[in-house]
């Protein structure tokens, strides 16, 4: 029987990557230190959690000495707020990218497969493209440029600290590539369902939507909701990465490969599948926002993830956001201000306005 360790396994991701995996027969352990900021409950993380916990900060010096035979890895670990990793530099860069450095080296090492999770962030604006100017546009030669879905091969922008640790940590993996290890680089998209955590302002707008429902109050769309995000249920993430393990790359560089639904929703869409999946009646407002780091479209090209066989997204975006707003509606969870208290931190700092 394989063995595979997950750094971050207690987390969103990983929790429902475990329990895929060990149902398949992988013998589970998790490598997580738990952060107060990721989880409320650190009891209920660890009784609910598949497989064997190893506690400990994969920064650590004794992180990943004498831990047990693995086969090989899926690399979670990190710190994801767009927003608050404009403030929280070295935070994010530490863990970010030493800590992919780290389980690089280890992978390298012990001569086994590694699966590193990136980010669509990496992209930053991603392309536009434009049939009156011959040349792919940032959007800014015309207004007849529109955004097109990103490809594994397209220009590395990003436009957020957050982005750019993650393209660190795919330079680091890229140059690890090769030496006995395979390398497997995924590029999530937003990534919802049940389960995400319901109290860190930093995950995901969904927890937020749900807050303001649970309370009565309007949902709240920074903007005039047009701007898009390609989101992709957890659990066709876990498919796709189970996929990946049971096949590693050959060769000496990385396979990347994109991870999404393919299809733009609209934030105005997004807040329509909320208050729709909702027991009660919602509304929704508009608010005047703008974030230092955020963009205004997103979406994966999944081509390469087509051409290569592998499992393509099968929920729906709007199915995956009711399972959300049906399973937090009684689980325990901040109140909306949390998400107020996060704007205004970035607004102190020059960061929103």
């Amino acid at each position: 029987m394989s063995r595979v360790l997950i750094t971050g396994g207690a987390g969103f991701i990983g929790f429902h990557l475990g329990r895929r995996l060990d149902a398949s027969g992988w013998q589970v352990a998790n490598l997580d230190n738990l952060s107060p900021q990721v989880h409320l409950d650190p009891d209920e993380s660890r009784r609910r959690l598949v497989g064997d916990l190893i506690e400990a900060d994969v920064l650590a010096d004794d992180a990943l000495e004498g831990l047990p035979d693995v086969d090989a890895v899926v690399h979670l670990a990190a710190e994801t707020g767009v927003g608050q990793s404009m403030y929280e530099v070295d935070r994010y860069r530490r863990v970010n990218v030493e800590g992919t450095r780290r389980v690089a080296a280890f992978c390298v090492q012990r001569r086994i497969p590694l699966v590193f999770f990136s980010s669509r962030a990496v992209y930053g604006e991603g392309r536009y493209e434009c049939g009156e100017h011959p040349e792919v546009s940032d959007g800014t030669c015309c207004g007849a440029a529109v955004a097109v879905a990103s490809r594994e091969d397209d220009p590395l922008t990003p436009v957020s600290v957050y982005g750019e640790t993650k393209v660190a940590g795919e330079r680091l993996v890229s140059g690890a590539s090769g030496a006995g290890a395979p390398m497997t680089i995924v590029r999530p998209q937003n990534v919802i369902g049940s389960g995400q955590a319901l109290h860190n302002p930093y995950t995901g707008v969904l927890a937020a939507f749900l807050a303001r429902l649970k309370e009565g109050r309007p949902i709240q769309v920074y903007g005039d909701g047009s701007a898009t995000r390609d989101f992709v249920d957890v659990s066709d993430v876990a498919r796709l990465v189970e996929a990946l393990l049971a096949d590693p790359p050959g060769g000496p560089d990385p396979l990347v490969v994109n991870c999404g639904s393919g299809e733009r929703t609209t934030l105005a869409e997004l807040a329509r599948h909320a208050v729709a999946g909702a027991p009660v009646d919602g509304t929704v407002e508009h608010v005047d926002v703008h974030r230092a780091g955020d963009i205004e479209h997103a979406c994966a090209d999944l081509t390469r993830l087509r051409a290569l066989g592998l499992p393509e997204p099968a929920v729906t975006v709007a199915d995956a956001v009711a399972a959300f707003i049906r399973d937090g509606w009684d689980a325990p969870g901040a109140e909306s201000r949390v998400w107020d208290d996060a704007l205004e931190a970035l607004a102190e700092r020059g960061l929103a306005t």
